[in-house]
């Protein structure tokens, strides 16, 4: 666990420039071209370095093409990954470069607070910096619970109480799809953190079973919502464009979307934001944290241009421009917010000293990502006990070996 902790940043006073370099930036963020590509032409002109996006079609394609670059001994100069076991192990390989110096000035100066590097830190060594720090949170349509009188809830009641509400209304709550094959993990790690989070964080490391009661209850809860028809279809795939058209009123996703929903049409004055209450007998407020990464590979660290671009992303520059092209937030306060829901998730985890949980998929094992989300998809496809037992014995089946194979 961590405290979720981030700081201020440094303004850049340079004259601007023309780019003198090129520093490539390969990624498997695709829908995030374009808005990339506006950091890397505002490089351009306050750094002297222009970053060039390279996308992959998918996150597999990516992966299979960063691993064999490793293998190949042509590991490009900075790309993107992702946190928690997978990131561990891209470090192993020992192709990747620390940046213990880029955070002493990250820090030193102000911008980012020393909690921030924690995400991106093994064996206490910093060797990533964030392309995203995005806390997942519920967005909401502020029109619906107005004309309903929802507030935003404050506990679990209050949630279920919204939730029949907007069901009465003829509306479906929540939005959740299985679109692009990852997603079926989101509502599952949002309800064993909000009813358990010990076993939560037991499952990361195999202490705790798949098919354990901790886990049953929260497919229990699951299944009970899915039976009063609280979720939108979860076939579907277009869910931003579902969120837009009223498909579902509240959308449990990375604060990340709020740019992608914008832009689809959704009016930005009435996008509201929340963080998820936890369920009755579970006291601390906490919410779930995707730490993206951009990181340096070794050949990469030596060369001017590629740490040059690096420092602008999280300078004062970068941040602002990432920001307002994509609404993302890196953890640079001293930036602007890049919208109003960023400001607000902020402001309320600075109230209520939220504590940060590493979203389960970067917690989980690499090998067992894929093949656990895709029973968690299965599940979301016929939400009822019995597939859930399936899905639990299959999940923990998959566990055992794993964990066994790694003694």
């Amino acid at each position: 666990m961590r405290l979720l902790t981030l700081g201020a940043a440094l303004v850049l006073t340079a004259a601007p420039v023309h780019a003198q370099s090129e520093v490539e930036l390969f990624h498997d963020k695709g829908f995030w071209s374009t808005q990339l590509q506006a950091v890397g032409d505002a490089c351009a002109q306050s750094a002297g370095v222009k970053i060039v996006e390279r996308p992959y079609a998918n996150a597999e394609q990516y992966k299979a093409f960063i691993q064999a670059s490793i293998a190949g001994g042509e590991t490009p100069g900075m790309f993107t990954w992702w946190t928690g076991s997978t990131f561990e192990e891209l470090v192993s390989t020992g192709q990747v470069a620390p940046l213990t110096d880029v955070w002493a000035e990250m820090t030193g100066d102000g911008r980012f607070q020393p909690g921030a590097a924690e995400l991106f830190t093994v064996d206490g060594v910093p060797y990533g910096v964030p392309m995203v720090m995005a806390r997942w949170v519920a967005l909401y349509d502020k029109r619906v619970f107005e004309e309903l009188g929802i507030a935003e809830p404050a506990s679990w009641d209050e949630l279920m109480a919204a939730a029949e509400k907007i069901k009465a209304s003829g509306r479906t709550p929540f939005l959740a799809t299985t679109q692009e094959g990852w997603r079926g993990f989101i509502w599952f790690q949002e309800l064993m953190l909000r009813t358990n989070p010990e076993a939560y964080l037991g499952l990361h490391d195999g202490s705790v079973a798949y098919d354990s009661d901790a886990v049953r209850a929260a497919f229990q809860m699951w299944a009970d919502m899915a039976a009063k028809g609280w979720f939108s279809d979860p076939r579907s795939v277009e869910e931003v464009n579902d969120f837009v058209r009223g498909d579902g009123v509240i959308y449990l996703i990375g604060e990340w979307a709020t740019g992608l929903v914008t832009t689809a049409g959704f009016p930005e004055e009435h996008l509201g934001v929340f963080i998820m209450p936890n369920a009755a007998g579970v006291a601390e407020p906490s919410v779930i944290v995707e730490g993206g990464p951009i990181v340096i590979s070794t050949a990469g660290a030596g060369d001017e241009a590629t740490m040059k671009a690096l420092r602008c992303w999280v300078s004062n520059d970068g941040a602002n421009a990432w920001g307002a092209a994509s609404g993302n937030y890196i953890g640079n306060d001293a930036a602007d917010a890049p919208n109003a829901i960023v400001a607000e998730v902020n402001a309320d985890i600075g109230a209520a000293g939220h504590r940060a949980y590493l979203r389960w998929w970067e917690a989980v094992p690499p090998a067992l990502q894929g093949e656990m989300v895709a029973e968690l998809n299965r599940f979301l496809l016929d939400p009822k006990m019995e597939t859930a037992e399936s899905v639990m014995s299959t999940m923990q089946a998959l566990n055992e070996e794993h964990w066994a194979s790694v003694k």
